[in-house]
């Protein structure tokens, strides 16, 4: 069973009014368990919107959302049990952090659960750890933060409700090229270590390339596609039409293809040096 499971979604923004406007329409998809799925697409195509159904933020006109099994939409205990199954962390989350310190940040989610004390205690360790926060950074007020660690303390209180969905928005936007890998590597170890299912919503197609397991490109609220990554960045052509551009190291295998190298596709840098030093080595 499908740990997510979406029938026929639509949703509405200014619903009877003349601008009215269709955000997602008739979207179907399942998302099994553990994988690590990234959502793509132009602005304004529906990946945040579609998202925000999934821990029964924004309510659907018609179509349901199931979670692991149980219909949010329409079941209002599994609806308040999908706000802790399925962890939501919006773009810019640095921008919630409120408390006195980071350690306080980190327990404001596990203690909404009801949870004892030295089960609090202990999932703030374990998010801390899973983001890189060191243990002397929890006494500090998150405002003293650099941003990249501010980044990962917002991320790490939502991971500190254990959820069996972890939702990211942009997680990785605004940051340079060094935080950037520091996020999309701990998420990548996060999925890997605790099986759970993660979704990365992300302009990056070249962030996505190097850590999803399947990707969905979503293009004027509905679905185009939906596959491993090699199934969606293979269709480069479309991809252009929609107004999505692969990464730069693929275009570079393309017209190294089309002069007569043999060469698998590539969609990340790592993956191309390996596949150039191996044709060389082969020559």
């Amino acid at each position: 069973m499908p740990i997510i499971s979406v029938e026929h979604l639509t949703h509405l923004y200014n619903k009877g009014t003349p601008s009215q406007n269709t955000a997602i329409e008739d979207i179907s998809v399942e998302i099994e368990k553990g994988e690590l799925v990234g959502i793509i697409g132009h602005t304004g195509s529906g990946k945040s919107t579609l998202v925000q159904h999934l821990n029964g933020l924004l309510k659907p006109d018609s179509g349901k959302v199931l979670i692991d099994g149980k219909d949010i939409v329409n079941d209002k205990k599994a609806a308040r049990e999908a706000c802790f199954k399925v962890g939501l962390c919006f773009q810019y989350p640095e921008y919630q952090l409120f408390e006195e310190t980071v350690e306080k940040d980190i327990a404001f989610g596990p203690k909404n659960m009801k949870l004892p004390e030295d089960e609090i205690k202990k999932r703030v360790v374990r998010a801390a750890a899973f983001v890189g926060l060191k243990p002397e950074l929890l006494e500090k007020s998150p405002f003293d933060l650099s941003g990249g660690e501010k980044r990962r303390a917002a991320i790490a209180g939502v991971i500190a409700m254990e959820p069996q969905v972890l939702i990211l928005d942009e997680p990785t936007a605004g940051l340079d090229p060094s935080g950037r890998d520091k996020i999309l590597g701990m998420i990548k170890n996060y999925r890997e270590q605790t099986g759970s299912t993660v979704l990365l919503v992300s302009h990056s197609m070249e962030d996505i390339a190097k850590i999803a397991t399947k990707v969905l490109v979503m293009n004027c609220g509905k679905i185009e596609m939906y596959g491993s990554v090699d199934e969606v960045y293979s269709q480069s052509g479309r991809l252009r039409e929609i107004g999505l551009n692969v990464p730069q190291v693929s275009k570079i295998f393309d017209i190294l293809r089309q002069n007569g190298l043999k060469l698998d596709n590539a969609y990340t840098v790592d993956r191309a040096v390996e596949l150039i030093t191996k044709a060389a080595a082969n020559k």
